[in-house]
């Protein structure tokens, strides 16, 4: 399924699905800016999430995971920016502990009810002094209309809040779906620092719905790459409020329409990725398996001399055939490979069954200028196709990362 404006797609967060409060505050966690966001379930939500399969876990993320295993049904979900809690040892464990109890007695619900997120710098100690002197005034300021508020409080070095929403048919029923997710650097997911929170008033067990964002996952957000390295933090939600309770036939249906919000999510990274000057689409036809189809995009997607290739307009196809060559493929015929760059209906052929071939260099130059550009590979090796999401490294990437920390 694809989703555009015209079939239900609007610029909103989510707000967009009765049942949801939201606010976001700038505390002190960072030096300025919003950095508190808080999701608030009135009458509750059931819940699911995926996570980094980082070996090295955040603080946050290990406590998610523990509650979503022992419990179904939630009621906040609360997502700090300017630190990420990870690598603080037992202080970092007791931070969100502190915070979970903290918010929970304000809003009289049980600790338990409380799912939490953390982004920004790794291995800083917390301090929740802020948190606490600006928890009255986020929870004062909780409504049905500040969703931007609560996108622009996760952020870290996105440049703009990232937030959607839709309305969707599903089994009879109009059913709505809002989401805000946040992530320009530090993004190779493994289900990018990513996070992200969609709310729907669909209603599933907490298994089917998690079943429906693994499926979706897998086909949007671990298929979007910047840098090709995964976070300590990455984390999405899934949240029902379960005004609309579909049949568990539906759930195919209601799997199809998040894989398309999803990957409109992670396209809106890509496209705001730190310092990216332009949107890639990597496209592998023809490939063994899909196995074979994903390592290929995502090996081209990621590869660093590609990546600054792009940036600097340079149809270097030398370079593309490397990193297939770099991918873990199991069957690759350097002889069938063909290799093209494009934008919009407009394509240039510069490898053809793996050998060079004369063709326009103004003209490829001209197709790499374009804001959206693919990197098209036909490996000629079977019938499985796969499609990456990335952006090109420009040197503003590498001015942003060298003093991330200042």
């Amino acid at each position: 399924m694809q989703i555009t404006e015209e079939k239900g797609l609007v610029q909103k967060g989510l707000c967009a699905v009765e049942g949801v409060e939201t606010n976001g505050i700038h505390t002190g966690f960072k030096a300025q800016d919003k950095d508190l966001a808080l999701i608030y379930f009135p009458d509750g939500a059931t819940v699911t999430g995926v996570f980094t399969r980082n070996k090295v876990k955040a603080h946050s993320v290990l406590y998610d995971m523990k509650m979503l295993k022992n419990f179904t049904d939630f009621k906040a979900i609360l997502v700090n920016s300017g630190n990420a809690n990870a690598c603080n040892g037992l202080n970092g464990e007791e931070d969100v502990q502190s915070m979970t109890s903290a918010l929970a007695k304000k809003l009289n619900i049980e600790s338990h009810e409380v799912l939490v997120s953390s982004t920004g710098v790794i291995g800083e100690p917390m301090n929740l002094k802020p948190f606490y002197t600006g928890l009255d005034s986020l929870i004062g300021g909780l409504g049905t209309d500040t969703s931007t508020s609560a996108a622009e409080a996760i952020m870290t070095t996105d440049t703009v809040p990232k937030e959607l929403s839709l309305e969707a048919e599903i089994g009879g029923h109009t059913v709505h779906f809002g989401a805000m997710i946040k992530g320009a650097g530090m993004i190779h997911p493994n289900m990018g620092t990513m996070l992200g929170y969609i709310v729907t008033d669909a209603g599933l067990p907490q298994a089917d719905l998690n079943a429906a964002l693994k499926s979706a996952a897998d086909d949007s957000f671990n298929v979007m790459t910047v840098d090709g390295d995964t976070s300590t933090n990455d984390t999405v939600l899934l949240a029902s409020t379960n005004k609309l309770m579909l049949d568990e036939s539906h759930a195919a249906e209601f799997t199809s329409v998040l894989t398309a919000l999803c990957q409109k999510l992670a396209q809106m990274i890509a496209r705001d990725a730190e310092g990216a000057t332009k949107f890639v689409t990597v496209n592998v036809i023809n490939a063994y398996s899909k196995s074979d189809a994903v390592s290929v995009a995502k090996t081209v997607a990621t590869s660093s001399l590609v990546k600054t290739a792009v940036y600097g307009q340079d149809a270097n196809w030398g370079r593309v055939i490397m990193a297939i060559g770099n991918s873990d493929a199991n069957y690759l015929n350097p002889a069938t490979i063909t290799i093209k760059f494009t934008s919009g209906n407009d394509e240039v052929l510069v490898c053809h069954e793996g050998l060079a071939v004369p063709f326009d260099e103004a003209r490829a130059h001209e197709i790499l200028s374009a804001q959206d550009i693919g990197i098209f590979i036909d490996l000629n090796a079977g019938e499985s196709s796969a499609q990456v999401w990335t952006c090109d490294m420009s040197l503003d990437y590498v001015k942003i990362n060298a003093d991330y920390r200042s």
